[in-house]
């Protein structure tokens, strides 16, 4: 039986008697695809902040996929990202990261740990392309309706507000729907979560102030099952970050930001 064929029946479990289907994340070895990226935003900043209260911007970019390595078993598998063309960041262009996932597709880890060339801001965001494959699919099967808690790596935007290198996130996923066709199978899984409360210190023209930071992160995703693809995905953050400074005042606004980022299949 040939490896497609086998990843079809095995995207097909259904547990028996329930309906639910065992959702697993089987991506084709030496299957190539390709994405765009655009990445929208916008932040608000108090005068104490920035001399510019209002600032945003967009981000566009090409990247590959390729299939490495999936286990027939289920044990896991292996891609590659590399950027094609990043117009706003060009030192980009050309890097290449590899993201391992378990059978739910749940990331384990990136490789390598380190990008020369590339800032850490651009490293951090190359991070971010490889944690979108993931679909973090739950261990137990599920029907429309369903509900799973999945553990991510903060956006880049949490990161980058609040000072930290890395951090995780607990979300809540859903089972939207599944979408059938004659040559696909669809999972339509929808992500929400508030955002865990981070103290940090925010740098102002009164010095560094202790702050916290507070968000949401509201989006989507769809997911082919049996050719072991994201086809599609956006998510939407906002983020406030907030001080109680006694020189300017209880809950005092520092910040607000909202990101949108989408990445489609072509």
């Amino acid at each position: 039986m040939k490896l497609g064929h086998l990843a079809v029946i095995l995207f097909a479990e259904v547990a028996a008697c329930s309906g639910k289907v065992a959702l697993r994340y089987r991506p084709r070895r030496d299957a190539v695809h390709h994405y765009v990226l655009t990445m929208r935003y916008s932040r608000d900043d108090a005068p104490i902040v920035a001399s510019v209260p209002r600032t945003g911007q967009v981000w566009t970019i090409s990247y590959t996929q390729f299939g490495r390595f999936t286990d027939r078993r289920g044990a896991g598998s292996q891609v590659s990202l590399q950027i094609d063309s990043a117009p706003d960041l060009s030192s980009m262009n050309g890097a290449t990261i590899l993201a391992f996932l378990d059978g739910q597709g749940q990331l384990q880890r990136t490789e390598p740990d380190t990008f020369p060339g590339l800032t850490h801001d651009m490293v951090l965001r190359l991070r971010a392309i490889a944690a979108a494959v993931a679909p973090w699919f739950p261990q137990e099967p599920v029907e429309p309706g369903d509900g799973w808690t999945v553990t991510i790596p903060a956006p880049l935007e949490v990161l980058e507000m609040s000072g930290q290198d890395s951090s995780q996130l607990q979300l809540h996923a859903t089972l939207n729907a599944l979408q059938e066709s004659t040559s696909d199978r669809i999972a339509d899984v929808g992500i929400n979560g508030q955002l865990p409360t981070v103290e940090t210190r925010a740098r102002t023209s009164l010095g560094a102030l202790p702050a916290r930071l507070s968000g949401t992160m509201i989006g989507r995703y769809s997911f082919s099952l049996p050719r072991g693809v994201m086809t599609f995905e956006e998510m939407s953050v906002r983020l406030t970050l907030v001080t109680d400074a006694p020189m300017v005042g209880r809950d005092t606004v520092l910040s607000r930001l909202v990101t949108q980022t989408t990445i489609r299949l072509q």
